[in-house]
C-alpha cells in the first residue's frame, strides 16, 4: 500500500513537470520575449565617445534586437552600439535622472558597486527610492 501511494505521487509529479516543460520551454510565442516589447517603450541611450557624447531615446526592442546582433560569443559584457550621430561604436544604455534638479542622461551603471541607475551628480537612485518605500511599508 504504502508503496502504492508514493508511485502515485512520483507519477503525478512527473506528469506536472513535463507539462510545466512543454508549455514554458517548448511551446513557441513564450512570454517575455523581445518580440513582447511595445514597439512604443523607449530607453534612453548615451554616447561614450568624448568627441560626441550624444544622447536619445531608442526603442527597447531595437536597443535589444541591436545588442543581440552585435553581441560576441563568450563575451562578458554587453557591446556599444553604433552611435546615430558620429557613427562610432559608442553608445551604451543610458538613464535620465528622476531628480527634477539633475535630469542629467548617463549611461547605467557609471557609479561602481551600486545601483545602475545611481546618477553620478545628485547620487539619486529610483531603484534604492523604491526599496526605501518598500521597506518602510508604502507601494
Amino acid at each position: 500500500m504504502k508503496n502504492t501511494v508514493y508511485i502515485i505521487v512520483i507519477v503525478v509529479c512527473l506528469v506536472g513537470a513535463a507539462v510545466i516543460a512543454y508549455k514554458y520551454i517548448f511551446s513557441s510565442g513564450t512570454p517575455g520575449g523581445i518580440d513582447d516589447i511595445p514597439d512604443e517603450e523607449m530607453t534612453w541611450v548615451k554616447c561614450n565617445n568624448p568627441a560626441c557624447k550624444a544622447e536619445y531615446e531608442m526603442g527597447l526592442k531595437a536597443y535589444y534586437k541591436e545588442t543581440e546582433e552585435r553581441l560576441q560569443p563568450n563575451s562578458m559584457t554587453t557591446p556599444a552600439l553604433i552611435c546615430e550621430k558620429c557613427g562610432k561604436p559608442s553608445v551604451y544604455r543610458a538613464v535620465k535622472c528622476t531628480n527634477p534638479d539633475c535630469g542629467i542622461v548617463f549611461i547605467r551603471g557609471i557609479v561602481p558597486n551600486d545601483f545602475p541607475d545611481r546618477c553620478p551628480e545628485c547620487k539619486r537612485s529610483e531603484t534604492e527610492e523604491i526599496r526605501k518605500k518598500r521597506l518602510a511599508g508604502g507601494q
